[in-house]
């Protein structure tokens, strides 16, 4: 969800005004869920509507062109609006669509004096932190709202950005709330879902790139310098290691982390599990036949871990798509990954 922040940037930086799409509410069937941003830019080419898509989507189609439409005259007005769409009438059945849900899109300009708010944004994200962004539906500056902030600031009093930080301390999409006689939306904004891979081998390689694609922060570990290095993984963070007797040390393992283990070897993959183990690592996975599994199993049994440990391991990982080669095993490591992110 936080695809189009260094686009978004790039633009500001450059001098340059941006809008900012966000679907706030869907029902039933919709291409895209609530929180799903899309970024467009001016575009002056001939036979334009006047914007182009700089990053990001709310759905394609039919939809996305009105939300263009819209975008353009945002731009040039400045007025912020809130876009709503029927998928179950005439605006499906002209587009021949088969989602049948309503949403409802809000659309902002952002200009270049809006940067040093993007940039503390990008920074604590970039931190592993979350940030709620309360913005009017009708004009006004924007806000972040972090954990502990002032009594109150310009036009809102503490009652209100601490009512607003009480309602944002559990949503995962935007609502839109009232506070005093206006009407705000307040967004989540979380840091990408960190992914630990052990291991820099011929797996590794293509699963960190898909990866980081699917949006994931991902950082590689192994021991050996010509493998875990920038140059073969210009996607991901690279860390070598004296040995992966302690490799987890400074690595993300909370809850909302990430490990897959695909090291070159049996006795690698088992140290490596019983130290993932010993983490609130959210989902661990392990590539390897049923085997190689049941001998690593056997192995950390001896070594006290229980029925329960072994149940948190993903193993074989990936999901049985018919995977043969290091970029299809990567694809169904990956689609693993965001179905465990998406709780399913």
């Amino acid at each position: 969800m936080n695809d189009i922040l260094h686009p978004l940037l790039a633009l500001l930086e450059r001098g340059e005004n941006a809008v900012r799409a966000t679907i706030l509410t869907h029902e039933g069937s919709t291409p895209r869920s609530a929180g799903s941003r899309m970024l467009l830019a001016a575009d002056d080419r001939p036979g334009g509507c006047g914007v182009r898509i700089a990053a990001g989507t709310v759905g394609g189609g039919l939809v996305e062109a009105r939300v263009m439409e819209s975008a353009a005259r945002v731009l040039a007005s400045g007025q912020r609006s809130v876009e709503a769409f029927d998928l179950t009438g005439e605006l499906a059945a002209g587009a021949d669509m088969i989602c049948g849900g309503r949403l409802r899109v809000f659309v902002e300009r952002i200009g270049p004096e809006e940067l040093p708010l993007f940039r503390q944004l990008a920074q604590a994200l970039k931190n592993g932190e979350r940030r709620l962004l309360l913005t009017p539906l009708d004009a006004g500056p924007a806000r972040l709202l972090e954990p502990s902030g002032s009594a109150e600031e310009p036009g809102l009093s503490g009652e209100q950005l601490n009512a607003a930080r009480t309602q944002g301390a559990g949503i995962n999409a935007p609502i839109t709330l009232s506070l005093g006689p206006r009407q705000h939306v307040l967004e989540p904004w979380t840091a990408p879902s960190p992914l630990t891979i052990l291991g820099a081998g011929h797996v590794s390689r293509p699963t960190a790139q898909v990866a980081a694609l699917a949006g994931f922060r991902v950082l590689v570990l192994d021991d050996r310098p010509d493998f875990a290095n920038a140059e073969r993984f210009p996607w991901a963070e690279t860390r070598v290691l004296p040995d992966f007797s302690h490799a987890l040390e400074n690595a993300p393992c909370g809850p909302g982390a990430f490990i897959v283990i695909v090291t070159r070897g049996h006795v690698h993959d088992a140290d490596t599990l019983a130290q993932a183990l010993r983490t609130s690592a959210g989902y661990i996975g392990m590539i390897g036949s049923r085997r190689k599994r049941d001998a690593v199993y056997e192995r950390l049994r001896g070594q006290g871990f229980t029925e329960a440990d072994l149940a948190r391991v993903h193993c074989p990982i990936g999901l049985e798509i018919g995977a043969e080669t290091p970029e299809e095993i990567a694809v169904s490591i990956v689609a693993e990954l965001i179905a465990a992110r998406a709780g399913l």
